[in-house]
């Protein structure tokens, strides 16, 4: 094997992308929140500040970075079907 290589079974590629997607999902939550509490901070009084919602990465590409490993998976599982018989 390949040292660039890495054999995962289908339920492990299951799980990772299970695991991604409630990443993802938990990602979106924390934009969400962080948008409301700006909108709150523009519209009504202002929040304390330990009540602003941290951003886990502080990155603007961190969505590219969950569809870029989904698509990692995506590729890997298609590589290990077999191929249909004609």
């Amino acid at each position: 094997m390949d040292n660039n290589q890495c054999i995962l079974d289908r339920e492990q590629v299951k799980d990772l992308r299970h695991m991604l997607l409630i990443g993802l999902a938990s990602y979106g939550e924390i934009e969400r929140l962080v948008n409301a509490h700006e909108v709150h901070q523009l519209v009504s009084d202002k929040l304390p500040e330990d009540l602003r919602p941290l951003h886990p990465t502080g990155a603007a590409d961190t969505v590219s970075g969950f569809a870029t490993a989904l698509c990692h998976l995506e590729s890997a599982s298609e590589s290990a079907q077999p191929p249909e018989a004609a």
